[in-house]
C-alpha cells in the first residue's frame, strides 16, 4: 500500500479519480479515497492546510491502512534560485522551521523528545522521484524542504530560513508527516511543485500558478505511481 497525502484539493483531486475499485472512508473528518492505480494499492487523502492536519492524516493512515511508504504531494515556495515556476523540489530530508527551543539549548528545529533537526527520507523513494523528474522533462532540485505555519511572503523571512536551514523550497505540511512516518517507522518522501517565489509577490503568483504547479506535481506522482 501506498499513500498519498496532500493539502488541498487541487492537489489530490486528479489523483483520487484516476483510481479504480475505490472505497472511500471518512476518520476525524478527512476523507480517504482506497483504490487502485497501475495494479498498486494506493490510499489518497487531503489533509487540510497545516502541521496539525498534516500530522493526523498522517497518523490516521499508517494505523488504519498500514502503508508501505507515504509521499506528500502538492505546491510550495521557491527557496532556492535555480527553482522556478512549476519546478520541482525533492525533499532528501524535511524540517520545521518555526520548531524552536533554542531558549533550552537545543538546535532551531529540533524537536524535543526524539532530538531530531531533519527526518531523512527514503533514499529510493527519492532517486525513483528523480527518475520520474528525468523522464518527464521537468527542472528539478533535490534539497531539503522546511514546513512551519506560515505562508512565507518576505524576502527577510525567506532568507532567514535559507540560513538556519540550507533548504530549497518551504510549505506547511511535509515535515509533520515526516516527523509522524520517522516515529512510526515508515518509509516517506516529500515531492513539490514551485508556486511562488516565498517573497512580497506569493500571494499574487501563488494564485496566478497554484493550478498549474499542482497539476505537475500530480504529473510527477502519476509517474512515479507508473514504475
Amino acid at each position: 500500500m501506498i499513500g498519498i497525502i496532500g493539502a488541498l484539493d487541487v492537489e489530490t483531486n486528479e489523483l483520487k479519480e484516476k483510481l479504480t475499485n475505490v472505497k472511500i472512508e471518512t476518520i476525524s473528518g478527512i476523507d480517504f479515497f482506497s483504490g487502485n492505480f497501475n495494479e498498486k494499492n494506493v490510499v489518497v487523502a487531503k489533509c487540510g492546510v497545516g502541521k496539525v492536519f498534516a500530522s493526523m492524516c498522517a497518523e490516521i493512515m499508517i494505523l488504519k491502512y498500514n502503508p508501505d511508504k507515504i509521499i506528500h504531494i502538492g505546491i510550495a515556495g521557491a527557496l532556492h534560485k535555480d527553482l522556478k515556476i512549476k519546478d520541482v523540489a525533492i525533499a532528501n530530508d524535511v524540517v520545521q522551521h518555526d520548531f524552536d527551543f533554542e531558549s533550552f539549548g537545543m538546535k532551531k528545529g529540533q524537536i524535543q523528545g526524539i532530538d531530531v533537526v531533519k527526518f531523512p527520507c527514503s533514499e529510493s523513494i527519492v532517486k525513483d522521484l528523480v527518475k520520474c523528474a528525468e523522464k518527464l522533462g521537468i527542472n528539478y532540485k533535490v534539497g531539503t524542504i522546511a514546513s512551519g505555519d506560515q505562508f512565507i511572503e518576505s524576502a527577510v523571512k525567506k532568507n532567514s530560513i535559507v540560513e538556519d536551514f540550507d533548504a530549497i523550497a518551504v510549505e506547511m505540511e511535509g515535515a509533520s508527516t515526516g516527523q509522524v512516518c520517522y516515529v512510526n517507522g515508515v518509509d516517506f518522501a516529500v515531492v513539490r511543485s514551485i508556486s511562488d517565489g516565498s517573497d512580497e509577490d506569493a500571494i499574487t503568483t501563488y494564485n496566478d500558478s497554484r493550478k498549474h504547479s499542482s497539476d505537475v506535481s500530480t504529473l510527477m506522482i502519476l509517474e512515479y505511481l507508473s514504475l
